[in-house]
């Protein structure tokens, strides 16, 4: 009987240890599991932070062509206007020479009615050009104020690029991590 009890003993022990090692195997298993879960994860948050920076950098492409193509703008209606000034200028002047001959001279009616005609058509060239230095004043504003915006969208992205290259390093370092834990 003694035989007996020590066989079923020595079954039992069998049993428990391959129950001890099949538990032992299983929480191994969950762990490798586990860790390439946490790689993939990390990878996946590696590959997230790559496409933000792309994003990013992209967005910033743009905003830095926007900002060169107000700039120009902005420089060639400048110039524009100043054009604009100076032949507003020589209008000026005409019409004060005009007022001049008819004030210094006592023109007849003849006269008179060409200087009328002559101050006329300068009144209609100074309106015409006031207008297009005022549509002209209002597109270098615009453009100044939108090149202004572009220089502060290009400082808050290159903040946010910053922010993002120290994520995307951080993430690398991450999965370095991860990869190293996995083959362990």
């Amino acid at each position: 009987m003694s035989v007996y009890i020590y066989s079923v003993l020595v079954v039992l022990a069998l049993c428990l240890i391959l129950f001890i090692g099949l538990l032992i195997q299983k929480k191994r298993e969950e762990a490798r599991r586990r860790k390439e879960m946490e790689l993939l994860s990390a990878q996946r948050r590696l590959e997230e932070s790559r496409e933000k920076l792309a994003n990013l950098r992209k967005v910033l492409y743009e905003i830095e062509n926007q900002l060169t193509t107000n700039k120009h703008y902005h420089a060639t209606k400048k110039e524009e206007l100043i054009q604009v000034a100076k032949r507003l200028k020589d209008v000026e002047e005409e019409k004060a020479e005009i007022q001049r001959a008819i004030d210094n001279n006592a023109p007849s009616e003849q006269e008179m009615n060409l200087f009328n005609n002559r101050l006329k058509l300068n009144r209609e060239k100074l309106v015409e050009l006031g207008g297009e230095a005022q549509d002209l004043k209002d597109d270098v504003d615009r453009y100044s104020r939108e090149a202004a915006e572009n220089e502060q969208e290009i400082q808050q992205l290159q903040g946010k690029i910053q922010q993002a290259e120290s994520e995307l390093e951080y993430n690398r370092e991450m999965v370095k991590i991860k990869e190293r834990q996995a083959k362990h």
